[in-house]
């Protein structure tokens, strides 16, 4: 007896049991969601170190100011306090971009009846670098960054 021919499903009959480039196509479906996340982790952090750096050189004006003898001696010892510290983060920072209402000293008096001055240092920051993406606030729309240190005679 001879042997039966054999007989081979013609491609389109073949098609919906094969499963080469499925790898592909679910590869391409989730690359974009995966690089959306991607992007937006790195912005963020970049954004979020923006905000870490304006409230550091906040804070080492304020110190700064502290050690000052009069208003205008506070001044300039917080904004040079101020500039350093905004230089040290040019890259990520562009001091250029920084606005700085003037620094805010007042009188206060304190609980156990002792008095002294606040000081109350603010640094806003508008930097449209990272705008284009369409999930990524805009860094001028955030409330300025600010600190505030009392100031108190020792002596009483």
């Amino acid at each position: 007896m001879p042997p039966l021919p054999v007989i081979t499903p013609s491609a389109h009959q073949r098609l919906p049991d094969d499963t080469r480039g499925t790898v592909s196509i679910e590869f391409a479906v989730l690359l974009p969601i995966f690089l959306a996340i991607l992007f937006g982790i790195i912005v963020f952090g970049i954004q979020y170190a923006t905000r870490i750096a304006l409230t550091y050189a906040a804070s080492e004006g304020g110190r700064a100011a502290v050690a000052g003898i009069n208003d205008s001696d506070r001044q300039l010892l917080a904004d040079t306090a101020i500039n350093n510290a905004l230089a040290a983060f040019y890259p990520l920072v562009d001091p250029a971009k920084v606005t700085r209402p003037p620094m805010v000293i007042k009188p206060v008096s304190l609980a156990n009846g002792a008095s002294g001055e606040e000081i109350t240092i603010s640094i806003g920051y508008n930097d449209a670098r990272f705008a284009e993406l369409p999930f990524v606030p805009k860094l001028g729309n955030l409330a300025p960054v600010s600190v505030s240190y009392f100031v108190t005679d020792p002596s009483g």
